[in-house]
């Protein structure tokens, strides 16, 4: 869809151009990748700082007001390196 395509008074939100990781239990953004980056919940990352494994745990889209651009948000639950995580 292309913003003519939109019905009048339809905000249109661009594809998301970044990533964020967002620790779920504290909202703390714990890393910003340029670039969509789709992660299936209960995927890992390896985190270096902290020095931890973030398991996904829910992915949302978060749409700025303008509507101007967009962020793909992965929620984690850090667990320790190699440490098997319980998914909510």
């Amino acid at each position: 869809m292309t913003d003519d395509d939109a019905p009048p008074g339809v905000p249109v939100a661009k594809a998301p151009a970044r990533t964020l990781v967002m620790d779920a239990g504290s909202g703390r953004q714990l890393l910003w990748i340029d670039g969509l980056v789709t992660l299936p919940v209960a995927a890992r990352i390896q985190l270096m700082e902290p020095r931890a494994d973030a398991v996904v745990t829910a992915v949302r889209l978060w749409s700025a007001a303008d509507a101007k651009a967009s962020t793909l948000v992965l929620e984690v639950m850090l667990v320790a390196p190699g440490e098997s995580a319980d998914l909510p």
